[in-house]
């Protein structure tokens, strides 16, 4: 547009031109691509509830919250089988005592005589728990001497700082024959217990 001033002709500049309203042809500052960064982490290491023993997964046995745990860790070891301060013959004689005062009772209620009158259940079941005592004595010492068969002596154990570690003497052919005897003496020992309480006592009967 011209402009007269003072008998001057001004160029003005076009300003809001018709061109500048139209949709999309205003003048916009260029666009800058953004470029998104993700970075990516591990995950955080979780702590695993079974996982192997000791860390070892060559081991072949896993530590989970029920074998971890101190009360069973406390229970295991307070059984007899497991207690190295004990000798072999009174841990037979202690799992002997167990194992035949409990296996004479499915002998008396469930065996072919329970509905036998005169006591003939309780002796006829005393009986087959004795038998079956004798019997399992005959398998530990066939077990004993296929394990234990081996006179060379036994390598120790150390720990990782050289300390011994005392071998259980349950775990050799003389310990094993002790603790046989003992289990013998002790199962017979709980049958004949057995029998004295379902003689005496109304509620065995």
């Amino acid at each position: 547009m011209m402009a007269s001033v003072a008998g001057q002709c001004v160029a003005k500049p076009l300003v809001g031109s018709v061109f500048g309203k139209l949709n999309g042809m205003t003048p916009r500052a260029p666009m800058r691509s953004r470029s998104t960064t993700v970075t990516v982490r591990a995950a955080d290491e979780q702590k695993q509830v079974i996982q192997p023993i000791n860390g070892d997964p060559f081991i072949g046995m896993l530590e989970t919250p029920v074998t971890s745990a101190p009360i069973v860790a406390g229970f295991l070891s307070n059984l007899p089988a497991y207690r190295t301060g004990v000798s072999p013959l009174l841990r037979g004689v202690e799992i002997g005592l167990t194992h035949g005062f409990l296996v004479a009772g499915p002998f008396i209620k469930l065996g072919p005589l329970r509905d036998a009158v005169g006591g003939a259940a309780e002796t006829a079941g005393c009986l087959s728990g004795a038998l079956l005592v004798i019997i399992l004595a005959a398998c530990l010492t066939i077990y004993g001497q296929a394990t234990f068969e081996d006179d060379e002596p036994q390598i120790g154990v150390k720990t990782l700082s050289g300390r011994d570690i005392a071998r259980d003497p349950l775990q050799s052919a003389e310990g094993w024959n002790e603790f046989t005897s003992g289990w013998l003496v002790g199962g017979l020992s709980g049958v004949a217990w057995a029998y004295l309480c379902t003689q005496f006592l109304p509620f065995y009967s």
